[in-house]
């Protein structure tokens, strides 16, 4: 109750910006939809009665009682009567089902029977991998107006001004080929009327879709007072994705990588002229509509709001989502059992829903909240599992490429060119050779640096360095980046080295890494740096591995337009502290005074959980320090340790390393000393590796759990791993948790060191002194390490009734400095002397004894 009190004191009032804490397995979410859709009907309602006053308001004042009743009458039961006849529009089809349509509305033998959309979770096929020859591979003509023209490509202003226009034109041409319906440009609807749109939305934002997908069943638990007098008002939810979500053509979707299904999509309505009617007819098998494409290479589900009868299908797709609350699949499956593409449909739902829930990226960045038509004017975004806010819109905006990727691209442009030189019109040479150039440039930057021992991870590179001495300050990247995005030469170069090379890249093509690096390159903000690293996930040691990269470290500047466009922005997570790293880093022109922050405890009983600070195990000092993590003595204790965890709790365990390597050593350790086989005797072992399939290794755990009542199970998992965030340990999966160590980031990792050497300038400029400054940075490494922690061993305590035992293994937990990194519900709960073995198993023996006697109890 506190926690929604604020949040609407948040969006009623003069606030722009609320920051709330709320561990997790308090019903944050639930909390966040309620207050904020109890705002929004009351907003509504009001809006609604102004505006009918304003209509009333247009009568003359001299006619006659009767007359003004009439009239009043005539224009509020008109306005109602059509926003109640859409609920109960929607209220029959949640009844009744959608009319299956696979044909067209003009011919009665194409129908299938009216009935219920099955909503089935069907496995897609998996893509088998077309065989390409080498014809399929050749370039397609290529046209381009400075290559046309003749004119050199440089970066000049007139010049760069007339790609701006271009690339511009080219803008306005996809959205008439997307067929994009702007908010701002609504088009009547049959059935729903102007009451039932939604003057203000919620857009609900969260980084993954399997962390959104819990967003449909919570509302599904509510109900709200309605709008419109005199009926049942129907929440609006509307779930935005992207084509890997809702495209339902099975040759978009067995391509998997997200660039090149957007490109296919695009190819295929470019090559459609027909009318679906007229795709439908030229389609010889119907039954599935997917088994052929039709003859004009373009989509069977393609829709379009300009033909009248795929605009009511479209209709039909947006009210068959409305007439309950649906979850993106459930979108596929509507647009699947009615042949109309979901993912164009479902945006015909945006002038009415209320709610539109979607991940960060369909949110921070502009162009595609225009692609879209979400616009965020007044409206109320609430961002959930905020604590990844900064890192995420840094990440977008960031880029990076290696020497070895460098090195590899240029190759292939080469050997390409090479085989379809004769094939290749005017543009693909020019373009292709301007890319080489480019590359070959950066390439020799990174040697030279190598050569002279300076590329090392964090060293910064000043932009104009790498093309110094060079005419690569001449090249225009604009027309380079239009050429990949706009031609198919990405995959098709791609596909070649597979080809010749007898490899499958299951990622996106290379080009489109060199793409993003080159708009790095175009885009430098002042906020953001190049630097040196390392790629950590490339084997061996060699220059290879060294990358380039492109660091955003200001995330306010790409946030702010949100922040400015929105009635109010809610940022909500478990783990919020501190506070003062969103008010000066993420929002800092906001004033402080248009700021609420609030933080909330746990909602379970104090006695639900008590956690330890285990020092000493016997003799030995416990400290996960990098010099003595790996010492004979530490890891014999920390065998110990987790030996008489095991035999001390019930159910399942949950154990959290500080690294896949670290838990992988451990491990073998383990092996060796028997230590798995001892464990083996009170619970099952299950092992976490980068590899891991999630969902079946926590089925395989929670089964041992609930079919075992003596046994249980043990999970060694991984901080900031698969396991550590988005997964419920709820009730019996962990009556423990057990953090070994502190995951302190690598200190000699590029970005840290990049964004240090950030935060201490900005700290100087605000007038703070030397030292001041060099704590701030600091402080960095900790903040990253304590929210970690925190989201990691939050994972036990789910709802009001939940109950565990906190083990932190670690000396340097007893320090003031990391004891008040850690959440108040845990710090609060931090049993004093508990930094023994020995007495905090006698206090877990003592703990779960209680927890029986009360069940046994009840």
């Amino acid at each position: 109750m506190q926690l929604m009190e604020q949040i609407y004191k948040t969006i009623d009032g003069d606030y722009k910006v609320g920051i709330f804490e709320s561990p997790t397995g308090t019903g944050k979410t639930l909390s966040l939809l309620c207050s904020a859709m109890c705002w929004l009907r009351q907003y509504k309602k009001m809006e609604r009665g102004a505006e009918l006053k304003k209509k009333l308001g247009a009568k003359e004042d001299d006619e006659p009682a009767w007359v003004q009743k009439a009239y009043e009458e005539k224009i509020v039961g008109r306005a109602v009567q059509d926003a109640r006849q859409y609920e109960k529009h929607l209220e029959q089809l949640e009844k009744e089902g959608a009319r299956m349509i696979s044909g067209s509305l003009e011919d009665p033998g194409m129908h299938k029977a009216r009935g219920s959309v099955r909503f089935v979770r069907k496995r897609r096929k998996e893509p088998g991998g077309a065989d390409l020859s080498m014809d399929d591979l050749a370039p397609e003509d290529y046209t381009d107006h400075n290559v046309e023209s003749g004119q050199p490509t440089v970066a000049s202003s007139s010049i760069q001004k007339q790609y701006s226009q271009v690339e511009q034109e080219v803008k306005n041409l996809l959205e008439k080929v997307e067929q994009r319906t702007s908010v701002h440009q609504k088009v009547p609807s049959q059935s729903s009327s102007a009451m039932n749109e939604s003057p203000i939305k919620i857009f609900f934002a969260s980084r993954t879709h399997s962390q959104l997908s819990q967003l449909s069943s919570q509302l599904r638990m509510t109900d709200f007072p309605s709008s419109i007098t005199g009926v049942h008002e129907r929440i609006k939810y509307l779930p935005l994705g992207s084509r890997k979500q809702l495209c339902v053509n099975e040759e978009v979707v067995k391509l998997k990588d997200t660039q090149l299904m957007n490109e296919k999509c695009l190819s295929m309505q470019r090559g459609g002229g027909m009318s679906k009617l007229q795709r439908e007819k030229d389609t010889q098998n119907d039954k599935l509509g997917q088994e052929h494409l039709p003859k004009d290479g373009s989509c069977p589900f393609m829709v379009r709001r300009s033909v009248p009868n795929e605009a009511e299908l479209m209709d039909e797709v947006r009210d068959v989502g409305f007439s309950a609350v649906h979850d993106i699949e459930d979108y596929a499956s509507i647009g699947e059992e009615l042949r109309a593409c979901p993912y164009y449909s479902i945006r015909e739902g945006v002038p009415v829903a209320e709610i539109i829930s979607l991940p960060y990226q369909l949110l921070l960045q502009r162009e595609t909240r225009d692609s879209l038509g979400i616009d965020l004017h007044d409206s109320i975004v609430i961002i959930d599992e905020a604590h990844n806010l900064m890192d995420a819109i840094s990440s977008m905006n960031s880029s990076s490429i290696s020497f070895g990727e460098i090195k590899l691209v240029r190759r292939a442009i080469r050997l390409y060119t090479h085989r379809f030189f004769s094939r290749m019109n005017a543009g693909n040479r020019i373009n292709l050779s301007k890319l080489y150039k480019l590359l070959s440039l950066v390439g020799k930057f990174i040697a030279r640096e190598i050569d002279r021992s300076r590329a090392k991870p964090g060293t910064e590179v000043d932009a104009s360095e790498i093309f110094a001495g060079t005419t690569g300050d001449l090249l225009n990247v604009y027309p380079l980046q239009a050429y990949i995005n706009n031609s198919k030469i990405a995959f098709k170069l791609q596909s070649y080295m597979d080809k010749i090379t007898e490899t499958r890249r299951a990622s996106a093509p290379l080009l489109f890494k060199v793409r993003a690096f080159m708009s790095s390159l175009a885009n430098t903000a002042e906020s953001g740096k190049f630097f040196f690293d390392v790629d950590k996930d490339a084997g061996g040691e060699n220059v290879d591995k060294i990358t380039l990269n492109y660091l955003l470290l200001d995330p306010s500047e790409p946030f702010a337009d949100v922040v400015r466009d929105s009635r109010c922005v809610l940022l909500a997570g478990g783990t919020m502290q501190p506070m003062s790293n969103f008010t000066d880093f993420l929002v800092p022109y906001i004033d402080k005074s248009m700021i609420n922050t609030f933080s909330c405890s746990h909602i379970i009983p104090d006695e639900n959980l008590e956690a330890y600070t285990i020092s000493r195990v016997e003799e030995t000092a416990m400290e996960f320090t990098y010099g003595s993590r790996n010492r004979a003595d530490v890891l014999n204790a920390l065998s110990d340790a987790l030996i008489r965890i095991s035999a001390s709790v019930p159910k399942g365990v949950v154990v959290f390393f500080t690294s896949y390597q670290y838990l992988d050593q451990v491990y073998a350790r383990l092996q060796k000393m028997n230590t798995i086989q001892k464990l083996e005797k009170f619970k099952k072992v299950f092992k976490e590796s980068r590899s891991t399939n999630v969902d079946e290794i926590l089925r395989d755990y929670s089964s041992q759990i609930n079919e075992d009542d003596q046994k249980g199970a043990i999970l060694l998992s991984v901080v900031g791993g698969k396991m550590s965030e988005g997964i419920n340990f709820s009730d019996d999966m962990a009556r423990a948790v057990v953090m070994v160590g502190l995951p302190y980031p690598n200190i000699k990792s590029g970005d840290l060191i990049a964004k240090s050497r950030y935060i201490e300038r900005k700290s100087l400029q605000h007038g703070d002194t030397a030292s001041t400054s060099k704590r701030k940075a600091k402080e960095l490494y900790k903040d990253i390490c304590m929210r970690a922690v925190n989201q990691s061993v939050g994972r036990a305590i789910r709802n009001i009734n939940d109950y565990a035992v906190i083990f932190l293994i670690d000396a340097r937990y007893q320090t003031a400095n990391v004891k008040n990194g850690l959440s108040q519900w845990i710090e609060k709960r931090i049993i004093p002397g508990s930094t023994d073995l020995d007495k905090s198993i006698e206090r877990t023996a003592r703990f779960f004894r209680g927890k029986r006697g009360r069940t046994a109890e009840k």
